[in-house]
């Protein structure tokens, strides 16, 4: 619960401040406001707490890398890597540009190759990649209805979450298959 009070906090803390600067924006005249507007990055698109509990769930990422190299699916930890890397360099500092639009095509990457290498194990690892890309998809739709606050955060932190256990997952079925079928 620790995580989730700290979560609606950091929202009520960017929409207080936020409703404060309104209304001395009001009182002060238009030199407030040209002074906010500075200070204002237009590429930033979550708070910095947001941004910090999601730059930590990225590390989580680490483990279905490690995971698929342990298991020897090579080509995955490849995958499995540069989503890693994309995703700590985006969320160490995250704006709208190219550093989340290689985060997010590198995603949808490794989420095809996951699907590909699925079909040629068993219907169960397909089974495990399609349901856990429709969770995915629900949770960043849900987190894309409410529009960058906490609770969107607490979405993609889940994303991550459901993405790292459906490959967990997946890798350990195609791991006994390989060990059954040797």
């Amino acid at each position: 619960m620790k995580l989730c009070d700290r979560l609606v906090q950091c929202t009520n803390r960017r929409y207080g401040c936020k409703a404060e600067e309104t209304s001395s924006e009001s009182e002060d005249g238009s030199d407030s406001s040209s002074a906010v507007e500075e200070t204002t990055n237009p590429c930033k698109y979550v708070t910095y707490e947001c941004q910090h509990i999601l730059f930590l769930s990225s590390f989580q990422l680490s483990i279905s890398l490690v995971f698929s190299l342990y298991c020897q699916f090579y080509h995955l930890a490849i995958v499995n890597l540069g989503l890693f890397l994309t995703s700590i360099i985006h969320w160490r500092k995250p704006e709208l540009g190219l550093r989340r639009t290689v985060d997010m095509l590198m995603t949808l990457m490794n989420f095809l190759m996951h699907v590909f290498h699925s079909l040629n194990v068993n219907s169960m690892s397909f089974f495990i990649c399609i349901c856990g890309a429709i969770l995915v998809f629900f949770l960043y739709y849900s987190g894309k209805k409410l529009s960058y606050n906490s609770y969107s955060t607490l979405c993609h932190l889940l994303i991550h979450t459901t993405g790292n256990m459906s490959a967990l997952a997946f890798y350990y079925i195609s791991k006994s298959k390989l060990i059954d079928h040797s």
